[in-house]
């Protein structure tokens, strides 16, 4: 009898036990693609902020990357949605049909200087003015932070450098996909355009002789340093490249709030700075790569920014209407911009 006395309390102390200490759960597990593929330097502060993530949540959510690229660059939302990873970071040139808020950040000639202030004044004034919009939460995904690169500029493989629009109309370009292929194109510049990571296929290949779009990181990363022989830069960018690291919304709804404060603290404008401060130290770095092979460079006459400003004008005012009909004053938010931009340069 006794024996069976033990063995009930025993019983009801386990018990006892088993409802005091709370059931281990499994991670979250979250798996990432960076399209531009694992070489390029996009990789090293995304890379921290999923370390950064497993940090603050105390490895509740785990963060991993897929070796190679698993979409074509302008796919990376439709992957989201798709399943076929969790988050990943795509270019504005391909989201202007999903939404209307941060095409301001790839608008001509608006871009700041430095990649750094730029992907700082783009996060706030983002946040200040569409996040509340939601058009990127209707299709199912979940901003958490969006950045610059530097601004792009000119570069061809002829002896002679890019000097004017008529010179381009009179060699095979290739132009960055989004605003500088329509700009190009408003021009009358015959060309044929798509994303820097795809570059190559025409440089390598000699289909083209001139460059419209790309920064020094990206020539030496996808063009290559054996086909510029010049570079023509302009006082004010034609584009700086922008992007969105986005995650599964389903994934983000999933969390806990204490989940997802801890991960906004590591995202938004901390992992914008860090990346945008990641491309200006290679775009130094690579410049320098450029010099180092002979790349000739000149400062584009007033008259070429003038030709540029000029075809680049209809787009500016296009967007200002998009922005007018989700209820958003567009001049503001380029005035918001540009006034974050001052501030943080001084």
């Amino acid at each position: 009898m006794r024996y069976f006395n033990l063995t009930g309390l025993g019983l009801v102390i386990s018990a006892i036990i088993a409802l005091a200490v709370p059931p281990v759960q499994a991670a979250t597990n979250w798996t990432c693609n960076i399209f531009p593929g694992p070489k390029h330097f996009v990789n090293i502060d995304t890379k921290a902020w999923g370390k950064d993530v497993e940090k603050v949540t105390k490895n509740e959510v785990k963060v991993n990357f897929l070796p190679s690229n698993a979409a074509p660059p302008p796919k990376q939302l439709n992957g989201i949605v798709a399943g076929t990873f969790d988050c990943a970071l795509i270019f504005h040139g391909f989201t202007g049909k999903q939404a209307i808020g941060p095409q301001y950040a790839i608008l001509p000639f608006l871009n700041a200087g430095n990649a750094e202030v730029g992907s700082v004044a783009f996060w706030r004034t983002w946040e200040r003015h569409f996040a509340a919009k939601k058009e990127f939460e209707s299709k199912g995904i979940k901003i958490l932070s969006q950045y610059h690169f530097v601004g792009v500029h000119f570069f061809t493989s002829k002896d002679n450098p890019i000097t004017s629009m008529a010179d381009m109309k009179n060699m095979k370009m290739w132009a960055l996909a989004g605003t500088t292929s329509r700009t190009l194109k408003a021009a009358g510049v015959n060309h044929v355009s798509g994303p820097a990571a795809r570059m190559a296929e025409f440089t390598q290949t000699k289909v083209v002789q001139g460059i419209a779009g790309a920064t020094n990181t990206g020539m030496v990363v996808f063009a290559g340093t054996k086909f510029p022989k010049w570079g023509t830069f302009t006082k004010g960018s034609i584009m700086a490249p922008s992007f969105a690291w986005m995650l599964d919304k389903n994934k983000w709804d999933a969390l806990t709030a204490g989940q997802r404060a801890a991960i906004s603290s590591v995202s938004g404008e901390k992992m914008a700075r860090a990346i945008g401060k990641r491309a200006d130290e290679f775009e130094v770095k690579f410049a320098k790569k450029l010099d180092g092979v002979g790349v000739k460079r000149m400062q584009a006459s007033n008259a070429f920014e003038a030709e540029l400003r000029k075809a680049a004008n209809p787009q500016i005012q296009a967007w200002i209407k998009r922005a007018a009909t989700i209820g958003v004053d567009g001049n503001q938010v380029i005035e918001d911009y540009k006034k974050i931009v001052a501030n943080l340069s001084r």
